[in-house]
C-alpha cells in the first residue's frame, strides 16, 4: 500500500500533462534530480522480479556528438540502399533521430532477455520469447519519463537512434546479454509542446463481454 495518500486527480494530471519535449534550454540539470527519479524507477515491475532493465546517463557533449555521428552514418548507409524518393523521404524522417545531442544530457535505456524457466515442451510460441522483458523495459521507461516530468524536466522517448544500436553499444561498453533499447534526451523544456491528438476512450478500451 502507498505510504502516503496520492489523490487520483494528481496522478491523472501528471499523466496527461506530460509531453514529448524535443527542444531544451541551455541550462544544466542537477544530477541529484536524475538520481532521485531513478531511486523511484527501480521499483518498476519486472517479470518474476528479475531486473531486466538498466539506465545510464551521459552529459558529455563529445560522447553525445559521437553517438549522433554514428546515427547519421547509419542513416546515410540506409538511404544509399533506397531509390530516389524513398531515400529522400527516409532522410527527411531521420532528421528526428539526432536531436538528443541538443539536450543537457541523455539517458540510455538498456534491457536484457532471460532464458525461459519453463521446460522446453511446455513453452509458448517462440515468438513470445522476451515479450515480458520488453514490456517491463517499456514500463520502466514510462515511469522514468513521468518522474522527470514531475521534477519539471522534459524528455522524449527515442527509438530512431537505434538504427545505430551496435555502434552505440560499443561506445557505451554495453555487452551481451544487455542491449540498447531507448535514447531519452533530458533537460529543461524550451517551450510547452502542443497537446497531441489522442484516440477517444471508446476506440481503445472496452469491457468484455460488451
Amino acid at each position: 500500500m502507498p505510504t502516503t495518500s496520492t489523490p487520483f486527480p494528481a496522478f491523472r494530471d501528471l499523466l496527461t500533462s506530460r509531453r514529448s519535449v524535443r527542444r531544451f534550454l541551455p541550462k544544466p540539470v542537477d544530477p541529484d534530480l536524475i538520481t532521485s527519479v531513478m531511486e523511484a524507477v527501480r521499483f518498476s515491475p519486472a517479470p518474476t522480479n528479475r531486473q531486466c532493465f538498466r539506465f545510464m546517463a551521459a552529459s558529455d557533449p563529445l560522447l553525445l556528438q559521437s553517438v549522433k555521428n554514428d546515427v547519421m552514418r547509419k542513416v546515410e548507409g540506409i538511404s544509399a540502399r533506397l531509390d530516389g524518393e524513398a531515400a529522400e523521404t527516409f532522410r527527411e524522417y531521420a532528421k528526428w533521430f539526432t536531436f538528443f545531442d541538443q539536450a543537457p544530457l541523455a539517458i540510455f535505456g538498456i534491457f536484457r532477455i532471460f532464458a525461459s524457466r519453463l521446460p522446453s515442451g511446455s513453452r509458448s510460441d517462440a515468438s513470445l520469447e522476451g515479450v515480458a522483458e520488453i514490456q517491463a523495459f517499456g514500463g520502466a521507461v514510462h515511469a522514468l519519463m513521468l518522474g522527470l516530468h514531475a521534477q519539471g524536466l522534459g524528455s522524449c522517448w527515442m527509438s530512431g537512434p537505434l538504427v545505430a544500436a551496435t555502434q552505440i553499444e560499443h561506445l557505451l561498453h554495453i555487452d551481451r546479454p544487455w542491449r540498447i533499447g531507448a535514447v531519452i534526451p533530458v533537460g529543461w523544456p524550451d517551450k510547452a509542446p502542443a497537446v497531441p491528438k489522442k484516440p477517444a476512450l471508446e476506440t481503445f478500451f472496452s469491457w468484455f463481454p460488451g
